[in-house]
């Protein structure tokens, strides 16, 4: 284990074998041993052993998932295609078993689930380097050249970066390795589990081993920002600005700690450096977007709002915010076009979305659509004990009634 925690897989090969010849019947040892043989490419091999996980453990998805990619590598396309769906099945939202699926299904010629599962894996991990790449491949086979473009642009940015795994098998292993990454990896696992404390620990405990990880430094922005330490997140900032280390994702997290904690100036400075480093920043884009709307500028947060959605089309917020401004400018035809991207959202504010839309389809005259949406508005707050909202959706169908019954 000690040897498959620094990479040193053909040393732990020997070892891995012996084990699970002493323990035939424990799931770890061909696990490990599967992982370290695929490593080596011997993909073959690895998936006889990952086959035998599945056996002793057959709701082991991380064995399911590896089964796929080794089955995948040796040109078993069918059933890497099967074990992929299966895998996606039983974690629907894993944007790792999402990529995989999206790869498989592109081999097997089925271009649209294929697109439909990379899209998916960017969307659930929007910094999903190779996912991206695997998108932009997709799309260029479709002639799709911008949008190819703008995913191989996002893969450049986000170049190395694979979302945390729930895997506690490698959970292990990785646990006997000591690096500046490893505990950054580890506390970037912390944070997504909702772990802030420990988070914040094992960030500071990479920064021991390597005072220059930005990326430690640009976490922590938001970290501490989170658990209200304010002044430790723009001391991890300004450490960054006098050591010469900045990235578009530092000056992000700190415009978003700075516009909430009432630094307008410096949230809008913050935003557009991030900008400057990637035009193509969707939250970027979005936040300043916003920060316009709010001084009155409207046609320039509409600008912003069209750059957040060209590098990211599913952003649920953006779509809803251009809809608004539509209605604001009394324009309910391209609003209801606004709100029918928003409600594609699968969040809480989802309600709140389709609300807007019945508003709109009401305003374009289109009465039996709009109290529909209505309805579907309030079974969804409903669900969400939105009460608040609620009331305005029964006041909208009361004044809709009122106006029907009407001489």
């Amino acid at each position: 284990m000690l040897m498959q925690a620094y990479s040193q897989h053909a040393l732990a090969v020997p070892f891995l074998e012996r084990a699970s010849t002493l323990a035939p019947n424990e799931v770890r040892w061909h696990y490990y041993l599967g992982v370290s043989l695929a490593e080596l490419g011997r993909q073959a091999e690895a998936q006889h052993h990952f086959r035998t996980c599945l056996q002793l453990a057959p709701e082991m998805t991380a064995a399911r998932a590896r089964l796929a990619d080794s089955l995948l590598a040796i040109g078993s396309v069918d059933e890497s295609l099967e074990q992929y769906r299966s895998a996606s099945l039983e974690v629907p939202r894993n944007p790792r078993f999402r990529y995989g699926l999206g790869r498989a299904a592109a081999a097997a010629g089925n271009s649209e689930e294929a697109l439909q599962n990379l899209l998916e894996a960017v969307r659930v991990a929007p910094s999903y380097g190779v996912a991206h790449y695997a998108l932009a491949m997709a799309y260029r086979e479709q002639g799709e050249e911008a949008d190819s473009s703008k995913h191989l642009e996002l893969f450049e940015v986000h170049k190395g970066y694979e979302p945390p795994i729930d895997d506690p098998l490698l959970q292990a292993v990785r646990s006997l390795r000591v690096s500046a990454t490893e505990y950054l990896q580890r506390g970037v696992e912390a944070k997504a589990a909702g772990r802030t404390e420990d988070a914040i620990q094992l960030h500071l405990r990479a920064l021991e081993e390597d005072p220059a990880l930005l990326t430690a430094r640009v976490n922590l922005v938001i970290l501490y920002g989170g658990t209200g330490r304010v002044a430790d997140a723009e001391e991890q900032y300004r450490t960054c600005l006098d050591k010469g280390l900045e990235s578009a994702e530092l000056h992000y997290n700190y415009g978003v700690l700075a516009y909430g904690t009432g630094k307008a100036k410096e949230a809008n400075d913050a935003f557009r450096r991030a900008l400057d480093l990637n035009p193509n920043h969707a939250q970027a884009n979005h936040n300043l977007g916003q920060m316009l709307e709010e001084d009155g500028r409207f046609d320039e947060a509409m600008q912003m709002y069209r750059k957040a959605l060209a590098n990211q089309p599913d952003h649920a917020l953006s779509h809803y915010k251009l809809g608004m401004l539509w209605m604001r400018k009394r324009r309910a035809t391209e609003a209801v076009l606004a709100f029918q991207e928003a409600i594609k959202d699968s969040s809480d504010r989802r309600p709140t979305y389709l609300f807007s839309l019945a508003a709109a389809e009401l305003a374009s005259g289109n009465r039996d659509r709009a109290a529909e949406r209505f309805q579907q508005a309030r079974r969804e707050a409903s669900r969400y004990k939105q009460e608040q909202l609620i009331s305005r959706i029964d006041q909208a169908l009361q004044a809709m009634d009122a106006q029907r019954q009407s001489p």
